[in-house]
């Protein structure tokens, strides 16, 4: 059977034993991570996590724990940790956490547009009550129940009106964190007695690795094994697609970005951008760099190292030759300008702007990787049509 966002779930049953995995937990010490059990994909009760650096997940049976690590920027050596199972699990005195969730939840409150994106890739969109941003969301199911009074909007930082957020009565809220300040709001929300995880999928530099986070999603809905088969799908055409690149002889030079202000927030050469460039085919401008954070360069010293650069992708906003000019009129020397090789991430918006890119695109790695290829290499997919990606005009 497919759900709504077309792939096939296939139950598989469950690994462990809960009787097991509790005497194990019982005569287990921690290791330095904090783990209750050994950092091992075959130990008993660790489901295993291949790309992601963010998270882990223990699987006991009759409930989970979820340790989620530096959930916002900037933050090293925290980890919160979050306690799943359902209303009389049997479930150790023992064990500490920092939030119980009960699970499955039926009631939830999305805070970023990926959330949706894989809460929909599980087939469990019914279950998300609240948003933030309207505007930015793509998917039509959920902006129809947005039109129709069944989705609200809860605002986000300084707006968000917790009032509503208390008459939604949601089972769980799923947000993200830029910076510490989110600690403030994740505060008043657990004092209100409404359960909060942080989502920091956003801080992974890999592809794969952002998508594995469906893995924490899946067990909030205790459809783990679901997420699971979905993931190892995409994983395989992506290695599969990447593989096709590993062999051409010629790899273009790629540039990425837009100024804001004066200001070029370059890439770094260990981010999520240079990754996916780096896997199809391409050569990153900035590749030797080693930071994962956008560096703030000026434009003069952008055109200096990337101005004979052969493609340009992930031009901001824009839509048109015209709008790139618009932002700065030295950008006309460029030779991708020159040449009409711009490709932007925003062939998927909606009326108000949002971007699907940065909504399904999380779990759509694969396609957002042919799409790539397809620019670099067309000669590698000729059939291909592009999907969240158009040539600037």
């Amino acid at each position: 059977m497919k759900n709504k966002s077309g792939f096939h779930i296939i139950k598989i049953p469950v690994l462990f034993n809960a009787v097991i995995c509790i005497i194990i937990l019982l005569h287990s010490c921690k290791d330095k991570s904090g783990s209750l059990l050994k950092k091992d994909a075959a130990a008993p009760g660790i489901i295993e996590i291949k790309y992601a650096q963010g998270f882990n997940i223990e699987d006991f049976g009759s409930y989970k724990i979820i340790r989620i690590y530096n959930p916002w920027q900037r933050l090293n050596g925290k980890s919160i940790t979050y306690l799943l199972g359902s209303n009389g699990s049997e479930i150790p005195s023992s064990i500490a956490c920092d939030m119980k969730i009960n699970i499955p939840v039926q009631r939830v409150i999305c805070m970023s547009t990926t959330h949706i994106a894989m809460i929909g890739a599980l087939n469990k969109l019914e279950t998300v009550k609240g948003i933030s941003g309207k505007q930015y969301i793509t998917n039509d199911w959920i902006q129809t129940r947005i039109e129709n009074g069944q989705v609200v909007d809860v605002g986000y930082e300084q707006s968000i009106n917790y009032e509503l957020i208390l008459l939604l009565k949601p089972d769980l809220i799923i947000m993200y964190g830029v910076t510490g300040e989110v600690s403030g709001i994740l505060n008043r929300l657990t004092s209100l007695g409404i359960p909060v995880m942080l989502n920091a999928e956003y801080l992974e530099t890999a592809p794969l690795a952002k998508m594995e986070w469906i893995k924490v999603i899946a067990c909030l809905y205790n459809e783990l094994d679901a997420a699971i088969k979905i993931f190892h799908e995409v994983e395989i055409e992506y290695n599969e697609l990447k593989n096709l690149t590993e062999g051409v002889d010629i790899k273009p030079e790629v540039l990425s970005g837009l100024p804001w202000k004066n200001t070029w927030w370059i890439p770094g050469g260990r981010s999520f951008a240079a990754a996916f460039i780096r896997d199809a085919g391409g050569k990153y401008v900035w590749e030797e760099d080693t930071s994962r954070e956008a560096i703030p360069m000026d434009l003069e010293a952008v055109f200096l190292r990337a101005g004979q650069a052969d493609i340009w992708i992930n031009s901001g906003s824009a839509g048109s030759i015209r709008e790139i000019i618009n932002t700065d009129q030295r950008l006309q020397y460029f030779r991708p300008y020159i040449e009409k090789t711009i490709y932007n991430n925003n062939a998927r918006l909606n009326a108000s702007g949002g971007n699907d890119y940065w909504e399904s695109g999380v779990i759509n790695p694969h396609i957002i990787l042919k799409d790539l290829i397809c620019i670099f290499h067309p000669e590698i997919l000729p059939d291909h049509e592009l999907v969240y990606y158009r040539k600037i005009e």
